[in-house]
């Protein structure tokens, strides 16, 4: 009876100790539809990380990083994916690895939201902040993804979307799904809606410090909707971002059209002191 009472106890100890040992270590999935699959039905971001057996970077990773008791617990946030870079060349091609150990943040329905390559304590760094910023949660969209599952160009998801991602910070893959939306009758035949996007497309390039492209968009927007409920901050974004471009001639000229219809703006004030700044740095 103590002899197995004794069995008993070693097995349950060995058990606790396996148990205790997994929960201080990353739970790694290493087929990556059923980790999509998963990552639908939880709402969890995806992490995938493209490594090799001859990837002496990734070792040291393994070893040094994905250890990290800090890392290992933000990772309970996400649902982990180990590939095999030799292995998995048709998914290390659609997300575009060029180099590993190679990082990359994945919505749940596979989109690219950002990624890292290389390994060093810079690189460590700049993972901890992405995972620190990268919203966890998707589940608010479940029923968004579903619908454009179905139909592929069901406006109104597709906005909700688009607005989902916005705030999460993730702008250039919102201004997919918002133009995405604009095409579609649903919201293309609501004018309010159609200005919002408008507008909306062309700040958030201008967040980003695409300057090219937030013109175009911004400009798009005047004319479509001139003395439209943007405007104000439309024109601010023009006049930065001309000056940006080194268009000083059409910088001045946003910025007389601030000062004409809206002399008590804040953005007229934001706006001239970032042009004198550009054209100071370009003095230098």
């Amino acid at each position: 009876m103590k002899q197995s009472v004794f069995v008993i106890s070693v097995i349950f100890l060995i058990a606790f100790k396996a148990a205790a040992q997994k929960s201080k270590s990353i739970d790694w999935q290493t087929d990556y539809r059923k980790a999509q699959a998963l990552s639908r039905e939880t709402g969890k971001p995806l992490l995938l990380d493209f490594t090799a057996v001859w990837c002496k970077p990734c070792k040291i990773m393994d070893e040094q990083f994905w250890v990290r008791a800090d890392i290992v617990e933000t990772m309970k946030s996400f649902v982990a994916v180990k590939l095999d870079y030799d292995k998995e060349r048709s998914l290390a091609g659609r997300f575009s690895v060029r180099g590993i150990p190679y990082v990359a943040f994945v919505d749940p329905i596979g989109n690219l939201i950002t990624y890292r390559n290389g390994f060093g304590t810079k690189k460590a760094n700049e993972l901890s902040e992405i995972f620190n910023e990268m919203p966890k949660d998707f589940s608010p969209l479940k029923k968004a993804y579903d619908a454009i599952e179905l139909k592929k160009n069901d406006g109104l998801p597709l906005l909700q979307i688009a607005d989902f991602y916005r705030t999460a910070g993730m702008l250039v893959l919102s201004n997919d799904y918002y133009r995405r939306a604009n095409r579609t009758y649903e919201v293309n035949k609501d004018a309010e809606r159609r200005e919002r996007i408008t507008a909306v497309v062309g700040l958030n390039f201008y967040a980003v410090r695409d300057y090219k492209q937030a013109n175009e968009s911004l400009e798009d927007y005047l004319k479509i909707f001139p003395s439209g409920k943007y405007e104000e901050i439309a024109t601010a974004a023009l006049a930065v971002g001309c000056a940006n471009l080194n268009k000083f001639k059409e910088a001045e000229r946003y910025m007389e059209i601030l000062k004409t219809k809206f002399p008590a703006s804040k953005s007229l004030e934001t706006a001239t002191k970032i042009v004198e700044d550009v054209k100071n740095k370009i003095k230098r």
